[in-house]
């Protein structure tokens, strides 16, 4: 069976969300339960596909074929989409997009790359970054993200950052060279639960033109600038449906994903590879 990988970078914030909750998120986005690492099911990304596919004059016909139909399964099977990189603030340079060795494993696991291998994971509080996200003062060398400060025991490796440049086109995307960080898995996992963004919302009355009563409420989203990747498999009955995939994002390479499409939530360069 022949798998591609489909790359998902944010181009607003994302909301793929999970559900009302109890806790201080009224509607919180779908995370891993064993990491808090958000996430993107594969029936999301499937339905948002399948409407492109549905809306594309060339291959509409294609439909069926490749997404299925009652009691006759797709040709194509989508994974979940995990997290590969992380956009958070940083005191030099503006922003960093962090990642850790648990993500680079996953990406391997579905990209084998003999060229590549996963670094050891940094002590807590202790990272591997690129020069633009570095500061250099009184003899000690770390970086600042958000209001934490790491020190930094090596540079990020060359060889993953030219392999994260190349998976996509995008200009933000491209403007990350010198700015990777590597964080241990914990630290990563801290600031993928804590670092999104979090908005409130309010239901107007008509009548009053005013806040009605009790209709205020806050939403989770990833930022702007994540990165996914998600699997996407040929079954052995296929027959070109992938490249007719690969044609489709090609024509298409902006999609939305998720909720709140209506207030520019969701846009998401993505990119078959």
């Amino acid at each position: 069976m022949l798998t591609k990988l489909l790359y998902l970078f944010t181009r607003t914030p994302l909301h793929v969300g999970a559900g009302a909750s109890v806790g201080a998120i009224d509607q919180p986005i779908i995370r891993e339960r064993h990491t808090g690492f958000p996430v993107i099911p594969g029936s999301s990304i499937k339905g948002v596909l399948r409407d492109a596919c549905r809306n594309d004059g060339q291959l509409a016909a294609k439909e069926e074929a490749i997404f299925g139909k009652q009691d006759d399964a797709g040709k194509l099977t989508f994974g979940e989409a995990k997290i590969l990189a992380f956009p958070v603030r940083s005191a030099k340079g503006s922003f960093a997009f962090i990642t850790c060795p648990l993500a680079l494993e996953r990406f391997l696991r579905e990209h084998p790359n003999d060229k590549l291998k996963v670094p050891g994971e940094p002590k807590e509080m202790e990272c591997l970054a690129g020069d633009a996200v570095t500061i250099t003062r009184a003899g000690q060398t770390g970086i600042v993200l958000e209001e934490y400060r790491f020190n930094r025991t090596d540079v990020f490796p060359q060889d993953w950052e030219q392999a994260l440049l190349s998976l996509l086109d995008d200009p933000v995307w491209q403007a990350g060279k010198s700015r990777f960080v590597l964080l241990s898995n914990g630290d990563f996992s801290h600031f993928v639960k804590n670092a999104c963004e979090v908005s409130q919302h309010i239901k107007i009355d008509p009548k009053t033109g005013t806040v009605e009563g009790k209709f205020l409420f806050n939403l989770e989203a990833v930022p702007a600038e994540t990165l996914f990747f998600a699997p996407v498999t040929a079954l052995s009955r296929a027959n070109g449906e992938l490249a007719d995939l690969e044609q489709l994002l090609a024509s298409k390479p902006v999609l939305q994903f998720g909720g709140d499409s209506t207030t520019g939530l969701g846009f998401c360069t993505v990119k078959l590879n």
